[in-house]
């Protein structure tokens, strides 16, 4: 997989919290920019992109006279 942000390489990677209650989360690591991706934030980037609020830039090698 590739990281949405700079196009790096994505590795699984887990999260464990040992202060107070314990929990495990499994996420996606880049190891380009250290970027964090979970099933929490794709389902959220998912609805963006639904809902169009999220655009692909686009750059123009045309410039403005």
């Amino acid at each position: 997989m590739k990281c949405q942000r700079c196009q790096g390489f994505l590795v699984r990677d887990s999260i464990y919290n040992l202060d107070g209650q314990f929990y495990h989360i499994e996420v996606l690591r880049c190891l380009n920019c250290g970027e964090t991706v979970d099933a929490t934030i794709l389902k959220a980037r998912e609805g963006k992109m639904d809902r169009g609020l999220i655009k692909e830039k686009h750059y123009s090698s045309k410039k403005a006279c």
